[in-house]
C-alpha cells in the first residue's frame, strides 16, 4: 500500500515517471506542514535548509527593500516546488509568503542531496529546472533593467490572462496591489496605467472589477 505522500509526489512534473523506489525514498523523509495566509516560510536572508513541494494553497516569492517596496518574482501553485538555489547558497535571495492557506511537503538538505545523488536521470531534471528558474529571473532583470512601466504591466496582463467561462471574455484577476508588486512600481502608478489603457480601448472593467482584455494584439505591441 502506497501513502498519500507517494501518490502527490507522482503527480510533480519533475517527478513523473521516476522508480518507484526513488519516490518511497523521498516520501519517507518529507515532513508536512501547515502554513496560514500571510505567513512567511523564510524571508530574505535567512538561512534555508529544507526543500519544499506545495500539495495545497500558493506561494508568492518577492524580493523587497527596506522601504517596503516589492517586486514578486513568481507564484508557486500546487505540485510546485521552490528553493532549490537557496539550499546550497548561504542565505535566501527572496522571500516566501503564503497568499493562501497552505500545506507543504519539506525535505531536509542532506536528504535532498541523498535523494538527487540516487539517479544522473533525477540530477539532470534538477538541472534543467534551476536552468529554467535562473533564465527567467534574467527576464525579470532585463525587463526591469530596459522596460517601462506600461511594457512589464502589458507583459503581466497577457502572462495572467484566463478566459472567463461564465462571460466568455479575456480576463486577468489580479488584484491592483498583485499587478503593482509583479510589474515592481507602486499601487498609484498602477492604477493611471491602467486608466490608460481603458481610455485607449485596450482593456476595460467587469462588474465584479476584474480587469477584461479587449485588445491583446495591442498589450503584445506595448510589450516590445
Amino acid at each position: 500500500m502506497q501513502g498519500p505522500e507517494f501518490h502527490f509526489l507522482q503527480s510533480i512534473d519533475i517527478l513523473a515517471g521516476l522508480d518507484d523506489n526513488l519516490i518511497r525514498f523521498l516520501a519517507s523523509r518529507l515532513h508536512k506542514k501547515k502554513f496560514k495566509k500571510g505567513e512567511h516560510i523564510f524571508f530574505q536572508g535567512d538561512a534555508v535548509s529544507h526543500f519544499y513541494f506545495v500539495e495545497m494553497g500558493r506561494v508568492e516569492i518577492y524580493k523587497s527593500d527596506m522601504d517596503g517596496r516589492k517586486l514578486t518574482l513568481w507564484f508557486i501553485e500546487p505540485k510546485g516546488t521552490f528553493c532549490m538555489a537557496s539550499l546550497h547558497t548561504p542565505t535566501a535571495f527572496a522571500n516566501a509568503m503564503v497568499i493562501e492557506d497552505a500545506m507543504l511537503y519539506t525535505l531536509k538538505e542532506n536528504d535532498f542531496d541523498d535523494f538527487v545523488s540516487q539517479s544522473g536521470e533525477l540530477a539532470a531534471r534538477f538541472m534543467y529546472c534551476m536552468s529554467k528558474k535562473m533564465a527567467l529571473y534574467s527576464t525579470i532583470v532585463d525587463d526591469m533593467a530596459f522596460k517601462g512601466i506600461m511594457a512589464r504591466l502589458a507583459k503581466v496582463l497577457l502572462e495572467y490572462q484566463k478566459k472567463d467561462e461564465v462571460s466568455k471574455t479575456t480576463i486577468c484577476t489580479l488584484s491592483q496591489g498583485d499587478l503593482a508588486s509583479l510589474v515592481g512600481t507602486c499601487r498609484e502608478v498602477v492604477a493611471r496605467s491602467l486608466k490608460k489603457l481603458r481610455d485607449d480601448g485596450i482593456v476595460s472593467s467587469s462588474p465584479s472589477r476584474q480587469i477584461v482584455i479587449i485588445r491583446p494584439d495591442r498589450l503584445k505591441s506595448l510589450c516590445k
